[in-house]
């Protein structure tokens, strides 16, 4: 606690790849994930912040479920922000576990595991994945909905769960709709991501604590994005400027509800949030 008697503002962020990777990748350092960006703004405004975000590819809602009480009870957060339900409306029928493996980080640059990588894991998977492309082709929408109700009961358990050992302000993005490649992948895509938001929503609302909002991501993207694909080059994750874009969106949220939180310092008015694009 600072001089004041008050608190810096404890922000925890979970999410998958779409919470922390830019699109293009390999840019300059300054391309922000907007978890970095949240704390940018915080800062800039004189209030003081902590920002914990843990961002992992490929990541099951389950995971929020399995980790809520390590990710959130020793941190102590004051905003929980998920970012999750994107990998539910991917593949509909190759696990979790391949294809993690099959799109490993990870792996150690050996003759024979990189043989095995390159000459069989690699091929294989493309071929699975254009297997799984047409079939989508095929499905009717409805199928994969299973999956996603899942999905948003998955999100709704961690979410209850932190609520009640520290009762933080918890922030639901909605997952975003994919751009024209992700499209080409996975066409029943855009139905799985619309269902998904839509039950989230209604889940929400259900629950009728105005601390547990949900936050409109695709309704920001889009107003300042016409083409779906200037906001997701790659078809999946955001590119920086979308990224500033919700991060500076977040932070304004967050900030409306730090103003009515007494243990915490609240921003500098002298040094406004900046606006700016």
């Amino acid at each position: 606690m600072n001089e004041t008697g008050w608190l810096p503002t404890r922000i925890f962020i979970r999410g998958a790849s779409t919470a922390g990777w830019t699109s293009p990748m390999s840019g300059p350092r300054s391309d922000l994930g907007f978890p970095r960006v949240i704390e940018r703004e915080l800062l800039a405004s004189g209030q003081p912040t902590e920002v914990r975000s843990v961002t992992v590819g490929g990541m099951p809602t389950s995971t929020v479920v399995r980790t809520w009480e390590r990710d959130v009870v020793g941190f102590s957060p004051d905003v929980v922000i998920y970012m999750v339900g994107h990998y539910e409306t991917l593949h509909l029928i190759w696990p979790n576990w391949l294809e993690r493996h099959a799109n490993a980080f990870t792996w150690l640059p050996r003759r024979l595991s990189t043989a095995y990588r390159t000459k069989v894991l690699r091929p294989l998977w493309r071929s699975l994945v254009r297997a799984q492309t047409a079939l989508d082709r095929r499905l009717p929408p409805r199928y994969g909905e299973r999956r996603v109700r899942n999905a948003v009961a998955d999100i709704m358990r961690a979410t209850t769960r932190v609520r009640e050992i520290q009762s933080p302000l918890v922030i639901l993005m909605e997952t975003p709709l994919p751009g024209t490649y992700g499209v080409q992948l996975f066409p029943g895509m855009p139905h799985r991501v619309d269902l998904l938001n839509r039950l989230l929503a209604v889940a929400v609302k259900a629950r009728g604590d105005s601390e547990v909002q949900v936050f409109p991501t695709n309704e920001i993207v889009s107003a300042a994005y016409p083409v779906r694909d200037d906001a997701v080059p790659d078809g999946f994750h955001f590119s920086p400027e979308a990224h500033d874009l919700v991060g500076r969106a977040l932070t304004a949220r967050i900030q409306e509800w730090t103003r009515t939180q007494a243990h915490l310092r609240q921003p500098d008015s002298a040094r406004p949030l900046r606006s700016e694009g």
